[in-house]
């Protein structure tokens, strides 16, 4: 059950927006009344902390299978690729991160559920690049932390720009972008 109202709650919130969409729509799309929704999330704003913690999750794992065994260079190419495709072939997600965002940074409310949400994300890519980096034996040269930190902002920022400019910030920008942060981060 939980999992259908995460998966109607993602369709939904991607139609309409997170402002928009309600907790009756999610669970009527779900097959569910609105206390099922209740009974497994406080709020919205869990509902959807919930779900953006799944597709982060599911963007780090392809990250993650695309680049095991390369090396650092062919691993920063296969990275920014794979992030490049995810932006790109769900661009409807990508504003709904946005929007939520901008709205979390003006209610107090929201702001807890994104902020709790986007520092776990970034501990755990932060890991990922510290995990890699020890097995590319670059670790004492790479600052993990300030790398998640800027390919998230890098991440958002090529959101927008996609968003509103799809012809010129296209997949091929996006992956450069990406790919260049790794490879200059991967080899200070």
């Amino acid at each position: 059950m939980r999992q259908r109202l995460i998966d109607a709650a993602a369709e939904e919130f991607v139609e309409n927006g997170f402002a928009a969409a309600t907790l009756a729509d999610i669970a009527r799309r779900a097959g569910f009344t609105k206390g099922a929704v209740y009974s497994n999330f406080d709020s919205k704003q869990d509902l959807f902390a919930e779900l953006f913690a799944q597709r982060s999750l599911e963007l780090a794992g392809r990250v993650l299978a695309e680049i095991a065994g390369l090396s650092a260079t062919d691993a920063a190419g296969r990275g920014g690729e794979t992030i490049s495709s995810w932006l790109i072939s769900d661009p409807g997600w990508a504003l709904l991160v946005l929007e939520f965002g901008l709205q979390a940074a003006r209610d107090p409310k929201l702001a807890q559920a994104y902020l709790r949400e986007r520092r776990h994300l970034r501990a755990q890519i932060e890991e990922l690049i510290s995990e890699r980096a020890r097995e590319w034996g670059v670790a004492e040269r790479v600052d993990a932390r300030n790398i998640a930190i800027t390919l998230m902002a890098l991440i958002s920022g090529l959101m927008l720009e996609h968003a509103v400019d799809p012809d010129q910030v296209d997949g091929r920008a996006v992956h450069t972008a990406v790919s260049e942060l790794f490879a200059s981060a991967l080899t200070v």
